[in-house]
């Protein structure tokens, strides 16, 4: 499937469970299209495919290396939102910014979507509260937080999707065609939300909550290079895009090959 399905359940998650347990942001997002009707269908497109993923599972032959990574991969992420915690303790200081990014709730049949989930919302407020940027100094350092956080998401999300696939091998994977099937009517539920969550961008609070920021709001993610540490030891201001040569310790994302870089590359925030 083109798009992890932990992605998109990790979307659902976040934007159901949002939508029941805070008042302003329903409101909001009923106003925008995002009614009980519409949640109670992502709920019920979330469960299926938590049961669907779970027969996979069982379906698959064992592959204890591949489970390692992925705990190992939550795990990383894991310690990143606690890394985060104690940032914005010393950095911002604000309370209700702390609980926005990382007070998530958010519990899903198994520990790997709980922590996609937690981890959108985390990415999702950093990129839409202003007070995060002001508190850091820098919009550099929170470039950085960016593309750190969105590293190790990736990395769950690629393991996952890759951990749920048939093998080169396999003839016959019955739950993994339903689960794909299933996948379909999921990204047309996240096409809803992407519909509604556009009618509310100037509410960069709902937004952020939500968990899912559309094209053209809040700060960029940037790319998602593996060799984030190494750039983290890089130099603060960003390379020459017209440059063909390597820059020292900037992925090669930059240069031309990760998609995500193509463009304008960085944004700075407005937060307007």
């Amino acid at each position: 499937m083109s798009t992890p399905v932990y992605r998109l359940m990790g979307h659902a998650l976040v934007a159901t469970h949002t939508w029941e347990e805070m008042p302003d942001v329903r409101e909001a997002m009923s106003k925008a299209g995002l009614n009980k009707d519409g949640v109670d269908r992502g709920k019920a497109l979330l469960a299926e495919a938590e049961k669907l993923v779970a027969a996979r599972k069982e379906e698959a032959p064992e592959d204890r290396i591949s489970e390692h990574a992925i705990h190992m991969a939550v795990a990383e992420l894991e310690m990143w939102l606690q890394t985060l915690r104690v940032v914005l303790q010393q950095k911002v200081g604000d309370a209700q910014v702390i609980k926005a990014a990382l007070d998530h709730h958010l519990h899903g049949s198994e520990h790997t979507l709980s922590a996609v989930a937690g981890a959108m919302r985390t990415l999702a407020v950093l990129r839409t509260d202003a007070r995060v940027a002001q508190g850091l100094g820098s919009e550099r350092a929170l470039h950085d937080l960016l593309i750190y956080g969105q590293t190790l998401l990736t990395k769950v999300l690629t393991l996952t999707r890759q951990r749920l696939e048939p093998g080169l091998t396999t003839t016959s994977a019955p739950a993994y065609d339903a689960l794909e099937a299933h996948a379909a009517r999921l990204l047309a539920w996240t096409a809803e939300l992407d519909r509604a969550v556009a009618q509310v961008g100037d509410n960069l609070q709902v937004v952020g909550l939500i968990g899912y920021v559309p094209q053209g709001v809040g700060l960029p993610l940037g790319g998602a290079s593996f060799a984030v540490p190494l750039h983290l030891r890089a130099q603060q201001a960003p390379p020459d895009p017209a440059d063909s040569g390597c820059t020292a310790g900037w992925s090669v994302g930059r240069q031309g090959r990760n998609r995500e870089n193509l463009g304008k590359g960085f944004v700075e925030p407005t937060f307007e």
